[in-house]
């Protein structure tokens, strides 16, 4: 790994990678490709390339590349499904046709946990070997899915590249700021009645040390990322300090839709989201501990409580 490029670079995660790599001593450059600019880019060379931009295959081949880690995907659910799917499934399929294109040897590309599905015939750890059933109300679950089928198909059919496939479940942490986060921030907290799944976290740090593992590592296949146990929904509340209020599914599911609709405040996910937070979708991490060598230095709780401090901390310094 001398010569890597970061999809997805100007996210905060895309960043904290960006930046591990280059302290990392073992990598010679970094290329980062998003379709907006870094706050800062002082340790990388940076283009504003959409991903399903045909010229990235250039940018590979001009840099030499030898590693390629694909972060970039709609992460934020958009009220476009069709381009959402375009960006998420076809930019990925540009990135891997680009990849062999230009002779690089690894991918490392980023999942989710999302992709095997809230179903509530969920039962037990999933493993890898797990079917991938994300829900279809929920496109971003669904879109990562189906991108993570397409990869592993496109990995048969092309053996002399090396693809990595690292499913991490939700990622929290101190400095992390995405709609789950916000969620978890509102002033209480909204669960489906009956309803009381676990859920799972993996801190910031563990995900970018799970890159950089599976890149020094080159072991191909999929990985499940996630601090070690889960954490009900009550029991996230209690971690909160927030009042759990339970609504019936019947009344919750279309009234979220209709706030999401019409773009409210706060309703940054479609009422499909509801299903994660009714149904576990709990992922083993074994065999990332026993293939990686990964080991989460924050449980998921542990994870959970980093996050809420942190965010104590910055309303403390703010008053």
């Amino acid at each position: 790994m001398k010569n890597v490029m970061i999809t997805g670079v100007s996210g905060y995660l895309g960043m904290r990678l960006a930046r591990a790599l280059s302290l990392s001593g073992h990598v010679q450059k970094i290329v980062g490709i998003d379709v907006q600019p870094p706050g800062q880019s002082k340790n990388f060379m940076f283009y504003q390339m959409d991903i399903r931009n045909i010229e990235i295959e250039r940018k590979m081949d001009e840099h030499n590349i030898d590693t390629v880690f694909h972060l970039a995907f709609v992460v934020r659910p958009i009220h476009d499904n069709r381009r959402m799917r375009d960006i998420s499934l076809y930019g990925s399929k540009n990135i891997l046709v680009s990849a062999i294109n230009a002779g690089v040897t690894h991918c490392v590309v980023i999942s989710s946990t999302l992709a095997y599905g809230a179903h509530p015939d969920n039962h037990g750890m999933l493993t890898e070997e797990a079917p991938l059933r994300g829900n279809e109300a929920f496109p971003y679950g669904y879109y990562k899915a189906i991108t993570d089928v397409m990869i592993q198909e496109f990995a048969q059919e092309h053996p002399n590249i090396m693809i990595t496939i690292l499913r991490p479940c939700t990622v929290l942490g101190p400095n992390i700021d995405n709609y789950v986060s916000r969620l978890l921030f509102m002033p209480f907290v909204i669960c489906v009645r009956a309803s009381d799944p676990q859920v799972q976290f993996v801190h910031e740090d563990d995900f970018v040390k799970a890159c950089v593992i599976a890149a020094e590592k080159k072991v191909s296949g999929a990985f499940n990322i996630a601090g070690d146990g889960a954490m009900t929904v009550s029991e996230i509340a209690g971690h909160l300090g927030k009042r759990l209020i339970a609504l019936p599914a019947a009344l919750m599911y279309p009234a979220w839709e209709v706030l999401w609709r019409l773009h409210c405040p706060g309703v940054e996910v479609n009422s499909g989201y509801l299903h994660y937070a009714r149904y576990s979708f709990v992922a083993s991490n074994q065999k990332a501990k026993e293939q990686l060598g990964f080991c989460p230095a924050y449980s998921s709780a542990e994870t959970l409580d980093a996050t809420i401090k942190a965010r104590n901390c910055r309303l403390h310094t703010v008053d």
